[in-house]
């Protein structure tokens, strides 16, 4: 564990590279956290004397900079002794530039969500004229503004079937279930894209890989089964319509599938096998 000398030093090392990095709020913060252990213990002479000098250099750099110069009244100095109302005057600082950066911030993050909306009503109005290649431009640049916006898929993905662009909707739709993959909706989408473009592979794909991942829960077995249905896949489809039904015992949609199901299973045991055919007149004569 580092002594208070050590860790003053580090503090004060940190901030004059801060400082030669071009940096403002941090070498002020590393400046006070250094004054504040210089307040709270008690350093011998010597090791003050090592202090000292660092703070005299790094109080000097403080003055240079332009956020605390023009929010000081007199020049940035270091004297023994005067560490409080050095770190009386600092903190004030601190405390303005910290609300500044956090402005900053929230004001950058209403033009990225401000970009968001627009690209999106863009992307509408393209297809509200036809120009499905226009408004995925859009679309995609709307996508690669993310960053915790997760309506945003279901949205695209939504806009876009609704304007008959079902294959698509399947490249928002991945987005969608990567995030939440028991979505209710993007789950249904997919059954509805995979049968608009007559190709259930597509939407099984999606699905399998999604369930590989991040596992599968009762709307993405449900698809699942729904899916395998359009293929015919009587045996993989009852299982995934029971896997459905039994982790989720209101999901209504499942049980009816799974009841379908089971009654086709139980129909297709009682029929008939098909009769064999025996040997015909042609047959050769087996050998005794």
């Amino acid at each position: 564990m580092a002594s208070p000398v050590q860790t003053v030093i580090q503090h004060l090392s940190r901030a004059k590279a801060a400082f030669l990095k071009g940096e403002t709020l941090r070498p002020l913060v590393c400046v006070a956290e250094a004054l504040k252990i210089v307040l709270t213990t008690k350093l011998h002479s010597q090791d003050m004397a090592k202090v000292a000098g660092l703070l005299r250099e790094n109080v000097q750099n403080l003055g240079k900079l332009e956020g605390v110069a023009s929010r000081v009244s007199s020049p940035l100095g270091y004297q023994p002794g005067a560490e409080r109302k050095l770190l009386a005057l600092l903190l004030p600082v601190i405390k303005a530039l910290h609300a500044e950066t956090k402005r900053e911030s929230m004001g950058a993050v209403r033009e990225r969500k401000l970009k968001i909306d627009h690209a999106i009503i863009h992307g509408t109005k393209a297809l509200q004229g036809g120009k499905v290649d226009e408004a995925q431009g859009y679309f995609r640049e709307a996508v690669d503004l993310y960053v915790d916006e997760h309506a945003m898929f279901l949205i695209i993905a939504d806009r876009l079937q609704a304007a008959g662009a079902f294959k698509e909707s399947f490249e928002y739709l991945r987005g969608a279930l990567a995030l939440n993959p028991d979505e209710r909706k993007a789950c249904e989408m997919v059954v509805a894209a995979s049968e608009k473009v007559a190709n259930p592979d597509r939407g099984l794909t999606l699905l399998q890989k999604i369930a590989e991942k991040k596992g599968a829960g009762p709307h993405l077995h449900l698809a699942l089964a729904r899916l395998l249905v359009l293929k015919k896949q009587w045996p993989e489809a009852e299982g995934h319509a029971r896997a459905a039904a039994q982790a989720k015992d209101d999901l209504l949609d499942a049980h009816k599938l799974l009841r379908r199901l089971t009654a086709r299973a139980a129909k297709a045991a009682k029929a008939p096998a098909a009769p064999q055919a025996g040997p015909g007149l042609d047959s050769p004569v087996p050998s005794s």
